[in-house]
């Protein structure tokens, strides 16, 4: 156990004890595991063969406590009105979901289950606070499900069953789907429609989609992204189009009317195979785009096609990068000067685009899970999201589970901030930390500090034109429970950067949501002396949940309540009866199961005579069927079946109703065949039915 009473200042192993108290809280199975840090100087080799560079490891969910094999696709979605975030990943029998909790910490929600059967192809986009899932699993469809119902769910309820709010039955099946926000669409790529093209969707009703149209005449497409063109070529300015990857080229078409698309230029590349994904870069003036079986059919390294898309009649090739590694090639998305990529044994890569240099993408960082090989294959990284509001990249490793990274392009180190004496006059603190930046960046950088009230005579801005560290140090006021941050601009993007974090020299507070005494150690909070909410305690493992902190007894239920790592130790655990028909009661002659917490087809109530029929069981109203409904050991009049020996109640006596009697021929209780009132199935019942044999029901 950590001691709550530890000095942080003085304690060398505080960082490390905090982040290990903080990281494991559990519902029931699930775990999380705060693994590895990655250092963002040089290759680190973490546990497990996981190497990373630059971009550090923040938390891990594995597949199984996802309840299933595999991963796929994954989407985010952030509600600008609660300020939350959560993920949305793809697995092989339906889609899981998570809510970010303070530090980047993913907690499951539960699981919106597959509409038909299970495939590892798994597509997901969010448009306008509404999911779009489609999968090439037969018969699925397309799910909606409007996201803002997570707001209602609590850490506290538990992984749940989400079902959808609307199905789009046709087509049937999709590989891709691509999100089009800005117009309200959705559109479907690799679906039974369209021979695989492009199927347009109108989503302004989001339970409702309208198709629009579509495109067949190019063959079938792959993947997509969907802009309204604000780039160099004036002649386009402003139409709607989709950039498609599809057979062995890029394709360029006009879909601003969705019934009369047409095609503006394409492009094929050097050794094409499999043209997989394409993204354009935020300038709309290059894209990048990935070939999927190059590396598996050609041999050589991880190829990225660079294309001149300035003229869109005429899209070319600007640069073939080759990686460091010989991985395949998956998904890749940009993030302004910065591109990440998924490529499958090599993990996340974090490279850099100086477009227009003749050198245009550079390797900056990675994070790969499988480190000990980047050979051609498709294990590992299968897709990611870049979620700006928490700084971080998740992305799904497909046999392995979802991970959350944090990309170390910036970062604050030696972070030291004056403290002021409580119950003295505060006087203004003095604030020094050095700002590392890597080389990649569109310099130079304006930096801008937010959250605090400068002093006079000290500006709250600087301007870096270089990679390097720069020591800022100002005289400021922070301001009680506002999270001071440095914000970085450059000229194609911004990121912002805590500078309360749990590696800062100060006096912290954290914030303690529960009222519990201890506070979230990812969740620093700016004050001078007593902070309402908070608490100079950072070890809380679970700040959502009152029963959890470090001297918690441990309760039986289900939470690990006094943060080490064990759940119900020393507790006596419940009782849990089979309930196989569903109806609430237990069956008592079947072995219990011992838990803290609810078990599948598991009560804790028993009494139930007959648990393969759900209308038997204590209580129950009282049926015309000839069953003991209520389990009291007799037939009543109320229950008298006005056909008996009609047990299947199809109003004739058949071979089906017998073959149900010599089913429970010896049965003594509970019984669903009885002929004589008594609640036995005997030799005097099969005589009274052979006499009603073939007769219909009055």
């Amino acid at each position: 156990m950590v001691d709550a009473q530890t000095n942080h200042l003085t304690d060398p192993m505080f960082e490390l004890r905090t982040r290990l108290s903080g990281c494991k809280p559990l519902w029931m199975a699930l775990c999380w595991l705060c693994m590895w840090q990655a250092s963002a100087q040089g290759d680190v080799n973490l546990e497990d063969g996981v190497v990373a560079q630059n971009m550090e490891a923040v938390a891990f969910i594995p597949v199984s406590d996802m309840l299933t094999n595999k991963l796929n696709d994954i989407a985010s979605w952030h509600d600008d009105v609660m300020d939350e975030s959560y993920l949305l990943v793809g697995c092989e029998n339906g889609t899981a979901f998570f809510k970010m909790l303070p530090g980047a910490r993913p907690i499951y929600m539960g699981k919106m289950a597959t509409q038909s059967v299970s495939s590892i192809w798994r597509d997901i986009k969010v448009v306008h606070n509404h999911a779009y899932v489609v999968s090439e699993a037969p018969s699925h469809g397309m799910q909606v499900l409007f996201l803002e119902a997570f707001r209602d769910w609590s850490p506290l309820d538990g992984p749940q069953d989400w079902l959808p709010d609307a199905v789009v039955a046709a087509p049937s099946s999709a590989h891709n789907i691509v999100a089009f926000e800005e117009k309200s669409q959705v559109i479907q790529v690799g679906s039974t429609w369209m021979g695989g093209g492009a199927v347009i969707f109108d989503v302004m009703d989001p339970l409702n989609p309208v198709v629009l149209g579509g495109a067949s005449e190019w063959g079938a497409f792959h993947d997509a992204q969907a802009v309204v063109y604000d780039g160099p070529d004036t002649e386009h300015l402003g139409k709607e189009l989709l950039f498609a990857a599809g057979g062995d080229r890029l394709w360029i078409l006009d879909i601003s009317d969705p019934t009369d698309i047409g095609l503006l230029g394409s492009t094929t590349y050097p050794n094409a195979h499999f043209s997989h994904q394409v993204w354009v870069s935020d300038t709309h003036d290059h894209a990048f785009l990935g070939d999927e079986l190059d590396e598996t059919s050609g041999g050589g390294p991880t190829r990225t096609m660079v294309l001149d898309v300035s003229d869109l009649d005429n899209p070319t090739v600007a640069e073939v990068f080759e990686s460091p590694t010989y991985a395949s090639d998956h998904n890749q998305y940009t993030h302004g000067e910065w591109l990440f990529q998924s490529n499958y044994r090599a993990g996340v890569r974090m490279l850099s685009d100086a477009w227009p240099s003749d050198t245009v993408l550079t390797e900056r960082g990675h994070f790969d899970p499988l480190g000990d090989s980047d050979a051609p294959g498709f294990q590992g990284a299968w897709s990611h999201v870049l979620m700006e509001e928490e700084g971080v990249v998740a992305f799904t490793s497909i046999s392995e589970g979802l991970w959350v990274v944090r990309p170390q392009f910036a970062q604050l180190d030696n972070v030291a901030i004056s403290w002021c004496d409580p119950g003295t006059v505060p006087t203004p603190n003095a604030w020094s930390m050095q700002l590392n930046v890597v080389d990649g960046w569109a310099f130079p950088l304006e930096v801008e500090v937010e959250g605090v009230v400068m002093l006079p005579g000290f500006d709250n801005s600087w301007t870096v034109t270089e990679p390097g560290s720069t020591l800022m140090y100002f005289e400021a006021w922070g301001q009680v429970g506002v999270q001071p941050r440095v914000k970085l601009t450059s000229q194609r993007s911004t990121w912002s950067l805590n500078m309360l974090t749990p590696d800062a020299l100060w006096a912290a507070h954290y914030e303690d949501a529960d009222g519990d005494g201890y506070g979230n150690p990812n969740m620093p909070v700016w004050g001078c002396g007593d902070v309402p909410g908070t608490s100079s305690l950072p070890l809380d493992c679970q700040d959502w949940n009152a029963n959890t902190y470090p001297t918690a007894p441990e309760l039986c239920d289900g939470w690990n309540n006094d943060c080490d790592d064990e759940v119900d130790e020393g507790t006596a655990q419940l009782e849990w009866f089979l309930d196989a028909d569903g109806d609430g009661f237990g069956d008592a002659s079947v072995p219990v199961l011992l838990s803290c917490t609810p078990l599948t087809e598991r009560v804790l109530v028993a009494g139930d005579c007959n648990d393969s029929e759900a209308t038997m069981y204590p209580g129950a109203p009282l049926l015309e069927d000839g069953l003991d409904n209520n389990c009291d050991g007799l037939i009543l009049e109320e229950e008298l079946n006005p056909c008996p020996g009609d047990f299947d109640l199809d109003g004739t006596r058949t071979i089906n109703d017998m073959l149900q009697l010599l089913s429970g021929f010896g049965c003594e209780a509970g019984c669903s065949a009885s002929m004589d009132n008594l609640d036995t199935v005997d030799t005097a019942d099969l005589l009274l039915w052979l006499g009603v044999f073939g007769l219909d029901c009055p």
